[in-house]
């Protein structure tokens, strides 16, 4: 049984067929991957944005706590100025530090009726 010119261009033309759909199955994997990547990338800039806003958040909550530690409203950049309190190195070594409350059956004990 002997393979005829027409039957070759069949498989052929078959063949190419079957190229083209494996060709455009791989592009749509590649860019459902880059999607994913970029939303990825996308999220950790969100993230870190968020790390960044809550950092100066912090950090000018604390300068409100010492504004308010050395002279209350009066003492910011609106009020009077020059009647800040200075604390001295020996008040700063009396004051103790605060004490942590350590629990000893602290994770020993495991609820599982609740």
């Amino acid at each position: 049984m002997a393979i005829q010119p027409i039957d070759l261009s069949v498989v052929y033309s078959q063949m190419d067929n079957v190229a083209k759909f494996n060709a455009s199955q791989n592009q749509l994997v590649q860019s459902a991957n880059q999607q994913g990547r970029d939303r990825t990338a996308e999220q950790n800039l969100e993230r870190s944005k968020t790390v960044q806003e809550a950092a100066k958040q912090e950090v000018s909550s604390t300068t409100i706590k010492n504004d308010l530690q050395e002279g209350g409203a009066g003492s910011g950049p609106q009020g009077s100025g020059g009647r800040k309190k200075r604390r001295t190195g020996a008040e700063e070594e009396d004051a103790a530090p605060p004490q942590e409350f350590t629990d000893p059956c602290l994770g020993n004990r495991i609820d599982i009726i609740g």
